[in-house]
């Protein structure tokens, strides 16, 4: 970093202070992981701890100063005293046009997004002007904010003079940090770990050494990081397709980029990108972690958005879960979950894991499905979905809660009792499983369930074609005086016709709509061949009103016996591999007699 360039850009910048606070951290437990949403400094007031990022580390004391740019994640560990910080977040840019030569300058030194920290030599005027700033940022007013930006121009050329004077920076940086360097402005070439040890004049095994003890990971799987980490930024910002995302990160196979890339964040591309148009920028803005606080408990931190994911060394050996409210880094495996949707204690359940504690369904008198009973210990009732028991769900101190974005409108509370994961209530139940068993460290279990289940439909399906020839089957559920169709498009049905090949009928088709509404009438038009009938609760059977009418006894299906009740809870309501299978095996056995 050279700080006269350094000096001429801000000189050029154009500045807003975003906010001023403090950054309070006590001492001991486990580590803090904190994602700053904006450009930060941090000036320490008081206490003692360190701080990662990058594979560099920092020793926060009284006068300590440290930058970093937007969507940084530090880590705060071996908290010996209370830490007290100031924290200054601010965005920076150049005012168009300008020239070409400060443009450049620009793209080389990155002065609001670099890295750095020392120790200041004059502290005195540093703290002066930072506890003025956080007087005028709490007074209303224009003048007060025009004053702090003022303050805050004034506290950067203290700062800079004084770097300018320390020189710290050494003149040639360690052989790992080179190599890091060299990884992340080079991703895209074909490198490996002779390649890069070649080029450093060292032996592939040295290299793989002194890379781990400086960051924590080998060097290819640095490069693996640096290169999802991308490919990350494009699903998020581009409407680029797979292919050429897969030839910007690095991989020339698009299908083996998007295999690793659901190995590496448990989602494919196309799930992720999903989920960032349809949360990632609404909800942002209302993330549950503040900026520049730390996250509750023990597990990790959930970032502010989605599209500001970690992108550093001190990260790179963590597993990670991608969720609705961004990405959770999980930093040892969970000894008590609690789910706040029963579809999940399916999962884990699957997994040979229990729920320490799990909402219930309502209207199910038995609280959990008979199917799941057996094989469940004891586990703390939360309430019900539609009402959990926040203060229940406090008491059994979880070390992480699973919920979907039904619970959308207490997850900020949700996330103050512990670390919070918010999953797609109608997503995919094999994708929620792979998710799952990253979150318990059982990924090769989970993928060991898919394969048997692989296995177990691709049989079936040529077995029913064989036996059906193209006869339509349709799932259908009373609804007071109405019907409700289930549509090709809905979960569950679409395991009938997807994964087992059935035929929908014609009004069954829809590429959106998961159900619609029919009259009884309109049974005789839709004319499917086999019904599912789903019951449960309230819905224990047919209304006898519908079963006694001339327009239920003429239809075909019903003069053929060829109507076939489905339990709603199972069919329905628990979305998971172990509930998905029996939907299956039924199936099977209706049409093939066979268990």
């Amino acid at each position: 970093m050279i700080v006269e360039n350094q000096l001429l850009l801000w000189n050029q910048a154009v500045l807003k202070i975003m906010d001023v606070r403090r950054l309070e951290l006590a001492p001991g437990g486990q580590p803090h992981l904190i994602r700053l949403p904006e450009n930060t400094l941090l000036y320490t007031i008081q206490g003692r701890a360190r701080l990662l990022r990058a594979g560099e580390e920092h020793i926060l004391e009284q006068g300590y100063a440290y930058h970093a740019g937007k969507g940084a994640v530090l880590t705060f560990t071996d908290i010996s005293a209370s830490l007290s910080c100031y924290g200054i977040q601010y965005r920076a840019a150049l005012p168009l046009p300008c020239s070409r030569e400060l443009l450049d300058l620009l793209e080389l030194e990155r002065p609001f997004e670099r890295q750095y920290g020392f120790a200041a030599i004059h502290a005195a005027p540093l703290s002066a002007a930072l506890s003025r700033m956080e007087q005028e940022w709490r007074r209303p007013g224009a003048l007060a904010k025009l004053q702090v930006k003022s303050l805050f121009y004034q506290f950067m050329c203290e700062l800079m003079g004084q770097l300018q004077r320390r020189r710290l920076e050494p003149a040639s940086p360690d052989m790992a940090v080179q190599a890091a360097r060299y990884i992340a402005e080079n991703y895209t070439e074909p490198i490996t770990a002779d390649t890069i040890a070649a080029l450093f004049k060292c032996s592939p095994r040295t290299l793989q050494r002194l890379f781990k003890k400086r960051l924590g990971l080998g060097p290819i799987d640095y490069l693996q990081q640096v290169r999802m980490d991308k490919a990350k930024a494009l699903l998020s910002r581009t409407d680029a397709g797979l292919k050429e995302i897969s030839e910007a990160a690095g991989y020339a196979d698009s299908y083996y980029f998007s295999r690793l890339f659901k190995r590496c964040t448990g989602v494919s591309p196309s799930t992720y990108r999903e989920w960032i148009r349809q949360f990632g920028d609404s909800e942002s803005e209302r993330a549950s972690v503040p900026a520049l606080s730390p996250a509750a408990g023990g597990i990790g931190s959930s970032g502010k958005t989605l599209m500001e994911l970690p992108d550093t060394a001190s990260r790179r050996s963590l597993r990670t879960a991608v969720h609705l409210k961004g990405e959770l880094p999980l930093t040892r495996l969970p000894g008590k979950i609690a789910v706040l949707d029963p579809q999940f204690t399916d999962h884990m359940l699957a997994l040979g894991e229990q729920p320490a504690g799990s909402v219930t369904v309502n209207g199910d008198p038995n609280g959990f499905p008979e199917y799941l009973i057996g094989s469940l210990r004891t586990v703390r009732t939360l309430g019900t979905k539609n009402e959990p028991d926040l203060e229940a769900l406090r008491a059994l101190a979880p070390d992480l809660i699973l919920c979907t974005e039904f619970q959308k409108s207490i997850y900020d509370r949700l996330a103050q009792i512990a670390p919070t994961i918010m999953l797609k209530r109608n997503h995919d139940w094999k994708e929620t499983l792979r998710i799952i068993g990253r979150i318990v460290g059982k990924e090769r279990e989970a993928e060991q369930i898919l394969q048997r289940y692989k296995q177990k439909i691709g049989i079936l399906k040529s077995d029913l074609a064989a036996k059906l020839h193209g006869q339509s089957v349709t799932v259908i559920r009373p609804r007071d005086n109405s019907i409700r169709l289930h549509t090709s498009a809905h979960r569950t049905a679409a395991i009938l016709y997807g994964d087992l090949g059935l035929c929908p009928p014609k009004q069954a088709v829809h590429r959106q709509r998961t159900s619609s509404m029919i009259s009884l009438e309109s049974l005789s038009e839709l004319d499917a061949d086999h019904y599912f009938v789903l019951t449960g609760g309230h819905l224990d059977t047919w209304p006898d009103e519908v079963q006694n009418t001339a327009t239920w006894k003429n239809l075909r299906a019903v003069r053929q016996d060829h109507v076939y009740p489905a339990k709603m809870s199972m069919w329905i309501a628990y979305y998971g591999p172990i509930a998905m299978n029996r939907v299956v095996d039924q199936v099977a056995e209706v049409f093939l007699n066979a268990k």
